[in-house]
């Protein structure tokens, strides 16, 4: 009777065992298939040829930059990535690069697109001649040829380019208001100030804080009319004064000095 039961009992654990196994068998498959069909998948939506990126749209704020250049720049990454496996803050980054481009923003569009938002740098001025100053006060380098409109010039150093920006800023309605037209600024090394106006009127500020550069421009302007003499033709104003200003005239034949104080 007893070894009837322990010959029960140990084919119940014999099935038991054996039920546990195949269990365990199923499972694993079931992982493995899952895995197998997983990484079909993945390598599916990975194929450029599966899922390629073949549709481009480009929006924003753009006058000077070009569809063509945004192509070149994603003309590898076509051939290279699909809709899936683009890293669109690697686009962002290489669209940016563009010289003419201040900010991009991309996103995916289904099923095998690219959306790109851009918006253009938005020039103020020429800075020392070879680059470009932005609204922000930040120096760039772009084709200056694209530039359809009459823009001031700035001189200084690449880390002045903020304070020139203001100054801009701050004297450009001052001269306006009065008929002037603001050409060129120029911060010089130590600070010193210079600004040409209507051309080739130079007017020398010197080394000051913004109240008493503006007011050497307002005494300027509200005496200008009144004591210049216009059938001269003037080299710069000396405006280096508390109280007034010195005139130098370009050479003409017959003269004996240049300087004559206001």
């Amino acid at each position: 009777m007893i070894k009837a039961k322990l010959t029960t009992m140990k084919s119940n654990l014999g099935q038991a065992d054996r039920g546990f196994w195949c269990g365990v068998i199923f499972f694993v498959l079931v992982l493995a298939g899952i895995s197998y069909l997983g990484n079909q998948m993945y390598k599916h939506l990975m194929n450029t040829r599966e899922m390629p990126l073949s549709a481009l749209t480009l929006s924003g704020e753009r006058q000077y930059s070009k569809d063509q250049e945004v192509q070149q720049v994603l003309a590898v990454l076509s051939d290279q990535e699909s809709f899936f496996s683009l890293n669109v803050d690697q686009v962002k980054n290489l669209v940016e690069q563009i010289p003419w481009i201040a900010k991009a923003s991309v996103r995916r569009q289904w099923p095998n697109g690219l959306q790109i938002h851009v918006v253009d740098q938005v020039p103020v001025g020429f800075w020392n001649d070879r680059s470009l100053l932005n609204v922000k006060g930040q120096v760039f380098t772009a084709q200056q040829v694209r530039i359809n409109s009459e823009l001031p010039r700035f001189y200084g150093s690449d880390e002045a380019a903020e304070t020139v920006l203001a100054g801009y800023r701050a004297l450009y309605p001052l001269l306006t208001s009065e008929g002037f037209t603001l050409n060129a600024i120029t911060l010089s090394p130590r600070q010193s100030w210079q600004i040409t106006i209507n051309d080739d009127l130079n007017l020398v500020l010197g080394r000051v804080n913004t109240v008493i550069r503006n007011a050497r421009v307002e005494r300027f302007l509200k005496v200008y009319k009144h004591v210049i003499n216009k059938s001269r033709l003037i080299n710069y104003v000396d405006l280096r004064y508390d109280t007034g200003f010195a005139v130098n005239w370009k050479s003409q034949p017959g003269d004996k000095a240049n300087n004559e104080q206001g």
